[in-house]
């Protein structure tokens, strides 16, 4: 399994967005990858609100990653 951290992010000027990571090849990895996304969104002024969550990809036989 893989894992990809994602974000939602809204702005004070009111415009959100979605933002992801790379992809962790752990969910301890993923999570560990948010910790880190949320210092930098809650120390940034600009950053109205937000939401994390680590979305879990199950590659079928065909991909490669």
């Amino acid at each position: 399994m893989f894992w990809i951290p994602v974000a939602f992010v809204c702005l004070v000027n009111d415009t959100c967005s979605f933002y992801h990571g790379g992809i962790s090849i752990s969910i301890e990895q993923c999570h560990a990858e948010n910790k880190k996304a949320v210092v930098v969104m809650q120390r940034d002024a600009d950053v109205k609100a937000f939401r994390i969550d680590c979305l879990e990809i199950k590659p079928k036989g065909t991909d490669s990653v």
